[in-house]
């Protein structure tokens, strides 16, 4: 029996609902969300009643569901307002052009870390890149890199082959004060992440993510940038 979990706020749940829907690729079925979500089938076919009502999820044949127009226009405009991304972006596609492979940059919150921004494989057996993942701080190549730095240490690589085949490269990302604020690097299969690459890539994720970091720290210290119309 599914007891929803404790004492959840209403607000809570809707955002579970959409985190879940956002996790992985579509469509879902409700079965599939409210296991996500700990929630009871019936709450979560409520709450999507509400959300495609709204605009913030749409309906998909089988009587599964999507993400909507609306949520995803909320994110648009949250990652448009990050004065970080262009500098970010800039690292992304440096890694991608040099490997072929996904690019990801990813923050952590609490235990866990989230793909904020991602460029998809130029190779069409590549893996898919997809901003919004989610995974435990601890499993992944780029949650280690984040949890192996502190101020004043040097930025390290990690590589790790992680779960279903994925193989990844990361290296932190530093703020102005020495702080982590993400890790980028690349993912990609055990075959087109072997060794030979692992040894070719590794020095290029840890100089971009060395050149992110100084781009950024600059920026700060020379302040907020002017935006024009």
């Amino acid at each position: 029996m599914n007891d929803d979990r404790g004492a959840r706020s209403a607000a809570t749940k809707v955002l579970d609902v959409l985190t879940a829907l956002a996790h992985a690729p579509g469509p879902h079925r409700i079965v599939d969300l409210a296991a996500a979500t700990g929630l009871a089938k019936a709450t979560v076919h409520r709450m999507l009643r509400n959300l495609v009502e709204s605009g913030f999820v749409v309906t998909a044949p089988g009587g599964c569901y999507t993400i909507g127009p609306r949520f995803l226009g909320i994110a648009a405009a949250a990652l448009a307002e990050d004065p970080r991304r262009p500098v970010i972006r800039q690292g992304l596609e440096r890694l991608r052009a040099a490997s072929g492979l996904s690019a990801h940059f990813v923050q952590r919150f609490a235990d866990q870390v989230v793909t904020v921004d991602s460029l998809e494989s130029t190779d069409p057996y590549g893996l898919p890149a997809r901003p919004g993942h989610t995974a435990p701080v601890g499993d992944t190549a780029f949650g280690s890199a984040v949890l192996a730095t502190g101020p004043g240490d040097p930025p390290p690589v990690t590589v790790r082959d992680d779960t279903d085949g994925v193989r990844s490269i990361a290296a932190p990302v530093l703020d102005g004060t020495g702080g982590v604020i993400g890790a980028i690097g690349v993912s990609g299969t055990a075959f087109t992440l072997a060794d030979a690459a692992v040894e070719r890539l590794g020095p290029l994720v840890a100089e971009t993510a060395a050149t992110t970091s100084s781009v950024l720290r600059a920026r700060s210290t020379a302040g907020p940038q002017r935006r024009h119309a």
